[in-house]
């Protein structure tokens, strides 16, 4: 992977000061860090540092100063402190930086001081779990929880809900892609309930069966969990969600957004369904994935002004934004043109081309961020198969 970060000074130590928002972060020297080929490898940092995740911090800062003017975070998985500082420094909060990594906590301690943050940030060593489960009981409203894992963040979840205000924000990275997108089948049964099928959307199939597990397990403790905002970015996937502390709602939500993709494999026909159920029989190959997440996968109204934001600071997080409000009225998966095409053995014609002529005939059509190969629409197969079969170079 490249990386590009703003080294602002060297510490002579083996360590720099970089860059990031209108914070100022101490880092172990990235250039102690690179594989052989000269590619920068984040895991072999002492203390994690992820250049990669700035588009995901530069998100949560827009996403935290249109919810809230001012209120308190807990951020449980700091590494270098990063995204806590920014949040303090960019937002306004106030908050509590923790990791359970003593080398981590001394670079969150240095991060904090160095932005003069000692009055609004205070770092702690703990156990992520430990902390969020005792911090349920100071009485303090926490307004917005950050789980960024390596990896799952299946094993924070329960823990996460639990200090979380009556109304307040949750944001959550999950990591593990190859399960999640069924590279590894069995992960993803043991991890997330799912049996794994081949389809052509496999990166919106990832992120609704991760959703699904999210909301779930936290309704179970009465807090109902609704995506604002969600995407899938290289390796990993970021959900936004607005929480509510009310069994009711809870329910509400889980009773409306359960339900599974029923996907034929013969000409990849797929359909949103309640109930786990076969519903074609001209189909000799059709399966029913699930449960999973069925309703949109975000806040129409909310990520639009996300995508209004000016400043140049984040355009790349507006940028994106922007695709998603393209794609969000679109409940359907996404295609793969490139293999629809391949079935019908034509020559794709540009991807745009084709997507005009869906537009043309009447129906929603739209780029897709999950794939550069993809296209979400609300027509049929069986009329996107009518289309590419009569269509003529």
């Amino acid at each position: 992977m490249l990386f590009s970060m703003h080294v602002v000074e060297n510490l002579g130590n083996n360590e720099v000061i970089v860059e990031e928002g209108l914070a100022k972060i101490i880092i172990p020297n990235p250039e102690k860090y690179k594989r052989p080929d000269g590619v920068l490898e984040p895991a072999w940092f002492p203390v994690f540092y992820n250049p990669l995740m700035k588009l995901n911090r530069d998100l949560t800062i827009l996403v935290v100063r249109e919810s809230f003017k001012s209120g308190f975070f807990i951020e449980a998985l700091g590494g270098t402190g990063v995204r806590g500082v920014r949040l303090a420094v960019e937002a306004g909060l106030d908050g509590i930086i923790n990791d359970v990594d003593p080398l981590a906590y001394r670079y969150i301690r240095r991060n904090i001081r160095l932005n003069k943050l000692e009055d609004k940030v205070y770092p702690y060593m703990h156990e992520a779990n430990s902390l969020l489960n005792n911090f349920t009981f100071t009485g303090i409203v926490v307004d917005y929880l950050d789980i960024d894992p390596y990896g799952s963040p299946i094993p924070y979840i329960d823990s996460a809900v639990k200090p979380l205000g009556k109304k307040s924000l949750l944001g959550v990275t999950a990591t593990d892609t190859g399960p999640l997108t069924c590279s590894h089948p069995a992960k993803m049964l043991r991890r997330y309930g799912v049996r794994c099928v081949d389809t052509d959307f496999s990166k919106e199939l990832g992120l609704r069966v991760l959703i699904y597990n999210l909301v779930f397990r936290a309704a179970g403790q009465d807090v109902a969990l609704k995506p604002i905002m969600s995407y899938n970015y290289k390796y990993y996937y970021r959900v936004f969600f607005a929480s509510e502390r009310r069994a009711r709602s809870a329910f509400r939500i889980l009773d409306e957004c359960r339900g599974y993709i029923w996907f034929c494999s013969d000409n990849y026909d797929r359909k949103i369904i309640r109930e786990p159920v076969l519903i074609e029989r001209n189909c000799k190959h059709q399966h029913v994935i699930g449960p999973l997440w069925i309703c949109r996968l975000g806040d129409k109204e909310f990520i639009d002004k996300i995508s209004r934001v000016t400043d140049p600071l984040y355009s790349e997080a507006t940028s994106l934004a922007r695709k998603l409000i393209d794609e969000i009225d679109i409940d359907q998966p996404y295609f793969r043109y490139d293999k629809l095409f391949g079935y019908h053995k034509k020559n794709m014609p540009p991807i745009d081309v084709f997507i005009k002529k869906l537009k043309e005939l009447g129906y929603k059509a739209t780029r897709t961020h999950f794939d550069p190969r993809g296209v979400k629409t609300n027509a049929s197969i069986l009329e996107i198969h009518k289309i590419i079969s009569s269509w003529t170079s």
